[in-house]
Formats: C-alpha cells, structure tokens, sequence
C-alpha cells in the first residue's frame, strides 16, 4: 500500500508550550525571552484542531501527523525567511518580545533567499498549543524531537475563568478555534461529543466542571502512562512566585547554553495574580452557586489532589 512521505520538519529546534484553556502558559511566554537563545514563538490553531479531530474519528492517525508535520516545516521556513514575522507589539508572539529582535527585522530586507542548506538553529523555537498530554501519542508520532512544557493551574481558578469567559456555553462564531458539533440546536464543543445527550442538560457551571475533569484526570495518566525526560511540568502558582528558578530548570531542559536577563523581563510578574485564600473563597461560593453538589464535590477533589503534597515531586 502506498503512504504519503512525510519528509522531516524543517529546521527542527522547537518545544511545544501546553496546558488548559486559561492555565498561565501567557506567563511563561512572556518571560521565556529572558533565555538569549529563544527564538519565535508560533500561534497557530489548525495545530490544536488536528488532534481533535483525529480524536473525534475525522481523520487517521497518519492524516494527524502528516499535517502537524506539514504545518511546522512551514511555519519554521517562512520564520526562517522572515516572511510570517509578527510585528504587532502588543502580542505575546511578537519578535519585539525577543532580545535580538533586529535579526529577525533584517530578514525582511534580504533580496536572496537565505541559504537552505544544512539549516539548524542553536535557538529554540516554541508552538504554543492546548493541552498536549490528551494526545500526547500524536505529538510524539508526530516530531521525532518532541519537547512539551506543560503548564497546570489551580482547577478552581481555571473553572472559574472559563465560566466568565463563556467557555461552557458555545456560540456561532466566524473566528472559532475549537471544533465544535451541532446537537439539538446546540453547539457541542468536541470533547463533550460522548456525553453530548448529558452536555446539553447539563447546566453550564457542570458542563465545565466535567469538562476540566475529564482534562485533567486523562491527562494525569496520559503524563505517568508516557513519562519521559522529553517533558517538563510547571504549576503556574509556583512559577509566579519563583520564575527564576523555572527559567533555570526550563535552560536545563532545552539544553540551553545561554545567558538569563531576567531583569529585563520581571515586570511581566504579576504577584497581585496570586490569590488569597479570602480570594479563593469567594470563587468557591460563586462556583457553589452555579452548580450542583455532585460537580462541586469533584472540583473541591481536582483542588485538593492539585495541592497535594504528591505533586511536589512533579513539580520541584
């Protein structure tokens, strides 16, 4: 039977940013620029879509990877030619974020295509992607040189955001990043197409707390089922309170022989994002309002095995 050739991802130096709708990885890209040897960071959502369609069952598995391979030898080569530059300042994948934004800024006004041949940065690239550990089989199918940083959050401060930002009560929307299934008049995000009769009754503060359940228990045992040196997981709660030390185990990780200019990048820290305890629980009594004991009992569990001492080995 013929196969489609997948020919290797160009210029393949990269690690994949992960975690939760709403878990911090913003917080880390914004001062991962302290590493010199940082290169662009890339946002793009038909990444995340392909593994959920391949877990939906619209696509094979060598579809998956294909694509996910055939999307990041391009970006990598038009990054590499300065074509797809983001030059908006505001964004956290701007190249103004970076040390030596101006060697990007040049590429811009070559006349000649840079030479393609032998091409292997000693910077590193990142994809900045949702909750990698669901399909972490994928993933590494996909990229012989997989890299994940995974970000994880309090799951009250997640289900919290998520229910202000209406992330259980999906709407039609032409800029939609999510694959989403029509069900009854309703828009059923992909996730929940197994349990989409329940995910329509269900009311929104309970659809999201199933939801990140789900997420977070599969991912559990996604990371212990395939733990390697190939991944490094950081809680967001710690990394505000002590970003030089995650920048030095993040160097570590990547291989990275590179100087650290935090200074320049410390007024990325927001402390006032570390919550009291009055703070959280005041967010417990609103989630309490919204849903029904049943769901709440699971939060008030995915909180406390969050903040169990077991996870101080992952995370230290």
């Amino acid at each position: 039977m013929t196969k489609m050739y997948s020919q290797k991802i160009f210029n393949n130096n990269s690690c994949y940013i992960s975690g939760l709708h709403r878990s911090g990885k913003s917080l880390l890209l914004a001062i991962l620029p302290s590493l010199k040897n940082i290169d662009i960071v890339n946002k793009d959502p038909v990444l995340s879509l392909i593994p959920s369609l391949y877990r939906s069952g619209e696509i094979k598995s060598q579809v998956a990877t294909y694509l996910i391979r055939y999307i990041q030898s391009n970006i990598n080569y038009s990054n590499h030619l300065g074509r797809k530059l983001n030059l908006r300042k505001l964004d956290e994948t701007s190249i103004f974020n970076l040390i030596d934004s101006q060697e990007h800024i040049d590429k811009i006004y070559l006349k000649k295509k840079k030479d393609l041949h032998n091409v292997n940065s000693n910077k590193v690239s990142f994809y900045d992607i949702h909750n990698a550990l669901l399909d972490i089989e994928i993933w590494r199918k996909s990229n012989e040189k997989f890299k994940l940083i995974n970000i994880e959050r309090s799951p009250i401060d997640i289900i919290y955001s998520w229910y202000l930002n209406g992330f259980g009560n999906h709407k039609p929307s032409p800029i939609n990043q999510l694959l989403v299934y029509k069900h009854k008049n309703k828009l059923v995000p992909n996730y929940a197409i197994n349990w989409k009769n329940e995910y329509s009754k269900l009311n929104e503060m309970d659809r999201i707390i199933k939801i990140v359940s789900i997420h977070i228990l599969e991912s559990e045992k996604n990371f212990f089922k395939n733990k390697k040196k190939d991944m490094l997981r950081i809680s967001y709660e710690d990394l505000l309170l002590n970003p030089l030390k995650y920048l030095i185990k993040i160097k570590k990780f990547l291989n990275l022989k590179s100087s650290i200019f935090f200074d320049r990048y410390r007024k990325k820290i927001d402390l006032s994002k570390i919550k009291t305890e009055k703070e959280r629980k005041k967010k417990i009594e609103f989630i309490k309002k919204k849903s029904s004991k049943v769901y709440l009992k699971k939060l008030l569990k995915l909180e406390l095995d969050y903040n169990n001492c077991k996870y101080n080995k992952i995370y230290s």
